[in-house]
């Protein structure tokens, strides 16, 4: 974890600190915008945990907590958000946060604290939201790629990872203010950087392709996919049950201590 005297960010990230509590309770209990426009009816009781309806089991769902990963362009905001609805989740778009905590756009960030402070503020964020019930949590594209943010964040529940070419990217981006794009070659560099990070990717626990879907399918097939990693952790988690009180298992059999 960044220590306050790492990257001469010090006096700014305890002020980051300071207003994170109060910028995620107001983010979550703002009425949700679509990303692309409009805005949608609040969830009941909209604040940190759902109301009582949503959380006794009214409301099936493979998992109460989610977080999407990727690079940019490939969809996490607009995916997070259809699928906070479908799943009826808070949604929380950790790059919206940071820029409602320090009062700047990410470019404006970039340019006037620096990358280094920009993935410190990403840190903290994880680690608040990594503890929250009940949520979407769509992140940076960078955000996955550091070490203790990636540990925590498949500690805490599945990672969705979503997938595009390189082409597909630019053809999303190449009108955004991007810092990390802010190149003579912008299509070159997002193929670099996508190569470097392709790896680190990997690691997600499930992994859907965005390129020429609509967003419906690719949230349905998330959910099933959801669904069949919510049955193999409870299958898994009987099998060791079962494996724990079986004679030959840890604790089993009798003892013959007093043969």
């Amino acid at each position: 974890m960044l220590t306050d005297t790492e990257g001469g960010h010090g006096r700014h990230l305890r002020v980051f600190r300071a207003g994170l509590e109060a910028g995620l309770t107001a983010h979550l209990r703002e009425i949700p915008e679509d990303p692309i426009g409009g805005r949608v009816t609040p969830l009941p009781e909209d604040s940190r945990t759902l109301s009582p309806m949503f959380s006794s089991g009214l409301i099936e769902r493979p998992v109460s907590w989610v977080a999407l990963a990727g690079f940019m362009g490939t969809g996490k905001s607009r995916i997070g958000w259809e699928l906070s609805r479908a799943l009826a989740l808070h949604f929380v778009d950790t790059d919206k946060l940071i820029t409602r905590v320090v009062g700047k756009s990410i470019p404006e960030v970039f340019a006037q604290e620096g990358e280094g402070y920009f993935r410190a503020c990403e840190h903290e964020v994880v680690g608040r939201v990594t503890r929250l019930e009940h949520a979407v949590i769509s992140l940076g594209g960078g955000t996955f790629i550091q070490e203790d943010n990636r540990r925590c964040l498949l500690e805490r529940g599945p990672v969705v990872v979503l997938w595009a070419t390189p082409e597909t990217v630019y053809q999303r981006t190449k009108h955004s203010d991007r810092p990390l794009l802010r190149t003579e070659d912008p299509l070159e560099r997002i193929r670099t950087l996508m190569d470097e990070r392709a790896p680190v990717y990997q690691q997600g626990t499930i992994h859907v392709h965005s390129d020429g879907r609509p967003s419906e399918e690719i949230v349905e097939e998330i959910i099933d996919r959801l669904w069949s990693w919510a049955d193999a952790q409870h299958a898994w988690a009987l099998d060791h049950v079962a494996h724990d009180h079986t004679p030959d298992g840890p604790g089993g059999g009798e003892s013959r201590a007093s043969d």
